[in-house]
């Protein structure tokens, strides 16, 4: 007999929110979708039409938080963590988005001319940062405003259908046992 590794919490998480989505599809459809195109209209009026910048830059971004995320939760002073950590290379780049790679030269180039990235001294690519935060985050504040409360109406819409679909997938059980001759016998009045 093989043993499988206990799934984590956030894993059997992840399972009972899929069953939501895939048992309510069209109330999950609607609020992603919502939140979706009011996110990338957003983005788009932002970047000027320009999405494939936007990619980059949050590309890169994702690096500088992924390298920052593991050295706390390490203990590590992120202020020490390597600047071959912090930086990703415009090839890379172009092979995670699928975006040509003279692309990404030109969308980097630009957000260089905007003060958002700088080149690293092995041809990568790295945040700009102003006083210990990213200069694009700082030019990007209402942006970012706008999609934590965007992000938290679509968390709490789908914390709803989940907890729907839970309470249905429970009455449907309570019922099903019920119906077994499963059901809890009666309590004695007396």
């Amino acid at each position: 007999m093989q043993h499988t590794a206990p799934r984590s919490r956030s894993a059997r998480r992840a399972d009972e929110v899929l069953a939501a989505f895939e048992g309510d599809y069209m109330a999950y459809q609607y609020c992603w979708v919502e939140f979706f195109i009011e996110h990338l209209a957003d983005l788009s009026r932002i970047f000027r039409g320009d999405l494939q910048s936007m990619m980059v830059l949050a590309l890169v971004g994702q690096v500088t938080i992924r390298a920052t995320r593991t050295a706390v939760k390490a203990g590590t002073d992120p202020a020490a963590i390597p600047a071959e950590r912090l930086s990703i290379s415009a090839s890379r780049i172009a092979d995670v988005t699928g975006i040509p790679r003279e692309t990404v030269r030109r969308r980097l180039a630009a957000l260089e001319r905007k003060g958002w990235l700088v080149r690293t001294g092995d041809a990568a690519w790295k945040l700009a940062m102003a006083d210990g935060i990213a200069a694009a985050r700082l030019d990007l504040a209402a942006i970012d405003r706008r999609a934590m409360v965007r992000l938290a109406r679509l968390f709490a819409d789908f914390e709803v259908l989940v907890e729907a679909h839970t309470r249905r997938q429970a009455e449907q059980a309570c019922a099903e046992g019920a119906q077994d001759g499963q059901a809890d016998p009666p309590r004695d009045a007396g």
